[in-house]
């Protein structure tokens, strides 16, 4: 149990609007020294608006009330109430109040075991929590950033696999590998891999057959591939059960003949993804084609044949930069 109480606390609080017209209540308690503008003045908008979020796009919250506590430690989290820094605000405050609040989804209403598969606690909650910076206030808080920069991060040598028990993972290492790296594994999947839709049908998929009851993460892998259709064992392997890496690399670039160009694509690691090429001409045209992860079923290159009238002077895989890229120097090359 956990429970707080001081004569110093000012106390406010919301209606939250959960799913079939019912109702919860969103509390905060802080003292003076925390209240202002941008800080704990709008802690009840934040509580209120991250559980609305996650009740109508993954599960309906489960209890009558949702406390936020200014408190002592960075951010705590107990079924019903959480403790956040009395010293939070602006973004920090709603990140901290979101990711506290999401562990009420993970692992309260899908009961993993965070002491044997902690990625699918802080991992899992890590996720949805992005989606909710997106969602907030037309992403008042939202700050994207692309997963070249962060690849070397996720892929250091050293690092274990994401499947490995939390004590067996070094400290250091474990905000990457049980919240970031999972988190960023399951925006794959939704973004890259199986869409959005699909994605989001098959975690709500997981979530309804898992409530209230302890999963481990093959009952997780079943779930999302019995819901999209898809077998993703290459996915399992690479992300969670292995450390492997992400390198994809522009090939040869050959002229066949005034209207073909044979354009070749190089996956250098071990981890297959599926890959978008933008192809630019000489006149500044751009086009892109999309290869399904299928591509790499018979070895690390392949070669496409691209249609145009004009001359193509540069290939670039991955464009947009979505995928967690461990080397982008070789993603471009240039034709003479």
């Amino acid at each position: 149990m956990a429970w707080a109480a001081s004569k110093a606390f000012i106390w406010d609080a919301a209606r939250i609007n959960l799913p079939e017209g019912k109702k919860a209540l969103a509390m905060s308690v802080y003292p003076e020294e925390s209240a202002g503008d941008s800080a704990w003045r709008r802690s009840t908008e934040f509580v209120k608006g991250c559980i609305e979020h996650y009740s109508e796009k993954w599960y309906p919250y489960t209890y009558p009330v949702a406390v936020n506590v200014a408190g002592i430690v960075g951010g705590m989290e107990y079924p019903g109430i959480v403790f956040c820094s009395s010293r939070s605000q602006k973004g920090g405050l709603w990140g901290v109040t979101n990711h506290e609040f999401g562990h009420n989804w993970f692992p309260m209403i899908v009961g993993s075991n965070e002491r044997r598969f902690g990625w699918m606690d802080e991992g899992f909650n890590t996720f949805i929590n992005g989606l909710a910076d997106r969602a907030f206030n037309n992403g008042e808080f939202y700050h994207p950033r692309d997963r070249h920069s962060l690849a070397r991060m996720m892929f250091f040598d050293s690092a274990a696999a994401i499947l490995h028990r939390p004590d067996v993972i070094r400290t250091g290492s474990y905000g990457t590998l049980g919240y970031y790296k999972p988190a960023v594994g399951l925006d794959l999947l939704r973004d890259v891999v199986l869409g959005e839709a699909r994605f989001d049908k098959a975690f709500k998929y997981y979530i309804d057959n898992w409530a209230f009851k302890h999963p481990t993460q093959w009952d997780f892998f079943r779930a999302i591939e019995n819901s999209s259709g898809e077998s993703l064992d290459w996915f399992w392997r690479g992300w969670i059960i292995n450390n492997w890496k992400v390198d994809m690399a522009a090939g040869n670039v050959s002229r066949r003949n005034d209207s073909t160009t044979a354009i070749q694509v190089l996956c250098l690691e071990k981890a297959p993804m599926p890959v978008v090429v933008e192809i630019t001409e000489a006149d500044g045209k751009t086009s892109r084609v999309n290869l399904p992860v299928e591509v790499w079923q018979t070895g690390g290159a392949w070669t496409f044949h691209h249609l145009s009238k004009g001359k193509v002077v540069a290939v670039t895989v991955d464009p947009d930069k979505v995928l967690p890229d461990f080397n982008s120097t070789n993603n471009t090359e240039s034709c003479p």
